[in-house]
């Protein structure tokens, strides 16, 4: 154990720990396993006796870690006890079973052969090896999900696969994993406020960060809503998932609007929120959303309602485009709340579908 570490020996399993429970309260369950297997490796790095059980411990990271972070790593998100994840668990007691009972003359045979024995290259080598592959499982699938959390474990496991490279020394090695177990925490609770806060679909702020950020107003303001036109009769057509396609496409161009910040109302709804700026420019704004949306073109896979006829449905690719209807309503000279501005940008709303749709329409 080095003098100059940065963490002292038990702060180490401690913010494992932490991370570990916190990904047990929010059911991250993929990484309530990877977080197990670490709180447990720091524990064995803890001791300042170069004990028999401590160098075991330290020889046991090398040995079954690896594995035991890869496995965790192919599970995919599952209830907690899941045969995967139980057999996961069962082979982590049989690594600390093995760890703490393990005849003498065993041991050596299981350090031989563990990772794997059969290659001409230091334990510590593989086992980097077999880590920084669960790493590239874990951002594989934020490349597919775009779920920040595998992205956070990616870098996780990257830590570990450089604090088990036979160069790394026992200080280092509690260093690198403080840092993964911090990283755990900060990560948990970043995901814990997305799904908070965050619409999973659009990827904009939702309701409730609406009425947070309305509960904060003050002084001019200018609020829009915004409806997708005919949106139930395009999810009947073209079915819920092109629907969806449709949503994220809109929600792109509401991000973009000039002087607005944009929030998920709920369904085909969302709300733009102008500060800082003129009813002039805040309907020109509006104005040059609906342009945009009502030029862009969708890419869907459109499914035919069934016929009564035994023939099969059949599908075909095509791009669509859609238009939305905007309500404006600013706060008045004498001090109108952000909730009757809301009600006004709603009535305002409908006003426009009654003109017809795919308009601006302001009081």
């Amino acid at each position: 154990m080095t003098s100059t570490q940065l963490w002292p020996a038990l702060v180490v399993p401690v913010l494992n720990g932490m991370a570990f429970l916190l990904a047990l309260g929010f059911r991250r369950n993929r990484a309530v396993m990877l977080l197990a297997i670490l709180t447990i490796a720091s524990l064995a790095l803890a001791s300042h006796e170069q004990t028999l059980l401590a160098i075991r411990g330290e020889e046991a990271i090398r040995m079954f870690a690896p594995w035991l972070l890869l496995a965790a790593a192919a599970v995919p998100e599952r209830r907690l006890l899941a045969r995967g994840n139980l057999a996961l668990l069962a082979m982590l007691a049989m690594a600390i079973w093995l760890t703490l009972a393990a005849p003498v003359h065993i041991w050596p045979l299981l350090r031989d052969v563990l990772p794997l024995g059969w290659l001409d290259l230091k334990a510590g080598l593989v086992g980097a090896g077999l880590v920084f592959a669960a790493a590239i499982l874990c951002w594989a699938r934020w490349l597919a999900s775009r779920v920040p959390m595998e992205s956070a474990l990616g870098f996780v496991l990257i830590l570990v696969a450089i604090a088990l490279l036979p160069t790394m020394r026992a200080g280092a090695i509690l260093d690198l994993l403080a840092i993964a177990g911090a990283l755990a925490i900060a990560a948990i609770l970043f995901t814990s406020y997305r799904m908070a806060f965050v619409d999973g679909l659009a990827g904009l702020p939702n309701r409730r960060a609406l009425d947070e950020a309305l509960a904060r107003l003050s002084g001019d303001f200018m609020l829009a809503m915004v409806d997708v036109d005919h949106f139930k009769a395009f999810n009947d057509r073209h079915g819920h998932a092109a629907g969806d396609r449709v949503l994220q496409a809109v929600a792109n161009q509401l991000k973009a609007t000039r002087g607005a910040n944009a929030y998920r109302y709920g369904g085909e709804e969302f709300c733009l929120v102008f500060t800082g700026a003129g009813m002039r420019q805040a309907e020109e704004s509006c104005e040059e959303l609906r342009e945009r949306v009502e030029s862009m073109r969708v890419k869907v896979r459109s499914t035919p309602a069934r016929k009564r006829s035994t023939s099969k449905p059949t599908r075909d690719s095509s791009a669509v485009s859609v238009t939305i209807s905007i309500g404006l309503a600013a706060r008045s000279p004498r001090g109108r709340d952000s909730t009757e501005v809301l009600k006004a940008a709603d009535k305002a709303l409908y006003a426009a579908k009654a003109k017809g749709r795919n308009r601006v329409v302001a009081p």
